[in-house]
């Protein structure tokens, strides 16, 4: 019996569908492969729900970037556990240049600091494609609160311990983490001014207009500024944001540690052919490049960044050090309550 599984029909037949299987396997990773690739639709897996500032930036440039390719761009939303779950389910999906994921601020930055046990590591579990999008967060007030800048908001919170506190879209959210940034920065005790989680920014920023809560650092909404129904501080990139270009943002109002962006990218399981990555990466960039791609991102706040893999790897992973960096600083703990 040993020798009919180990030399005879069984066994050649094992060793010729292995050999057949490795002859395709090197045929699918050679250069000539990504000549006709692709020849089928291909899906990007984004790890939260449809509809927000993250799922925004594969859904926008996906037809367009389809275009170029010849094929189908299918967005799967795979939420839950704080990107966890779909992170990992692209992650592990075959390298053959027809699965990718989204990388985020949160799932890539934010989440593998803050949340113990996410299971992947943002830096090295995956190859960067290509960088989609940036934007930032901005400081809004309500409009009965009498400030003008970020400096006199935390004035205000240090005279009044206890009287004004900020919302946020959850624990651990960056509303949240921007919020605990922003007292230590200023030297105030994370006390002083509590943190009020919600469901969700939305209606955060519908409390914020009620008065339930005094500020927020996050997208808001640039009629409801112009209604005066609240005011905004400053904004919380390197540079001005699309949105305000007459808001100075935190470095320019001397608060350079006071610095958050969203931003978006793409990612491939490793092992996914070089020359897939390029090409990818090359049609991904004239999409970007389109006026009308443009438009619909800046409508909606977001600048397009593209550029080479590597610069987008490089991004990663000085992101992931400096949120390592800035939430250690702040001693807090950003877990949800049990």
């Amino acid at each position: 019996m040993r020798k009919l599984f180990a030399g005879g029909l069984f066994g050649r037949f094992v060793q010729s569908f292995l050999g057949a299987a490795s002859v395709a396997a090197l045929s699918a990773l050679s250069p000539a492969s990504a000549q006709t690739y692709p020849d089928r639709p291909i899906r990007i897996i984004v790890p939260f729900p449809a509809g927000g500032s993250i799922d925004l930036g594969p859904r926008v440039i996906g037809q367009r970037l389809g275009e170029i390719l010849g094929q189908s761009i299918v967005i799967e939303n795979r939420p839950g556990a704080s990107g966890k779950i779909g992170v990992i389910a692209a992650r592990d999906a075959e390298p053959d240049g027809y699965t990718f994921g989204l990388a985020s601020a949160v799932t890539h930055g934010l989440a593998p600091v803050i949340i113990p046990n996410m299971g992947y590591d943002p830096v090295n579990d995956m190859t960067a494609v290509v960088w989609f999008t940036e934007y930032p967060n901005a400081f809004y007030v309500n409009s009965s609160i009498p400030v003008k800048t970020v400096q006199e908001l935390a004035d205000l919170i240090r005279k009044n311990p206890g009287k004004y506190h900020y919302g946020s879209g959850g624990h651990g959210t960056a509303n949240h983490v921007n919020g605990a940034i922003f007292l230590a920065t200023m030297g105030i005790d994370q006390n002083a001014s509590k943190h009020i989680p919600y469901r969700g920014e939305a209606p955060a920023f519908t409390d914020l207009l009620g008065g339930h809560v005094s500020y927020i650092i996050g997208t808001g909404s640039r009629d409801l500024v112009d209604a005066g129904k609240m005011r905004i501080l400053a904004t919380t990139g390197r540079t001005r944001w699309i949105v305000y270009p007459e808001v100075p943002t935190t470095a320019e109002v001397g608060l350079p540690d006071i610095y958050y962006t969203g931003w978006t990218g793409l990612l491939a399981p490793k092992g996914t052919p070089k020359a897939i990555i390029d090409k990818v990466n090359a049609a991904t960039n004239e999409a970007l490049k389109d006026p009308k791609v443009a438009k619909v991102y800046g409508s909606n706040g977001q600048e397009t960044r593209g550029g080479t893999p590597e610069a987008f790897g490089n991004h990663i992973r000085a992101e992931a050090g400096r949120w390592k960096a800035q939430i250690a600083r702040t001693g807090v703990n950003f877990n949800p309550p049990q």
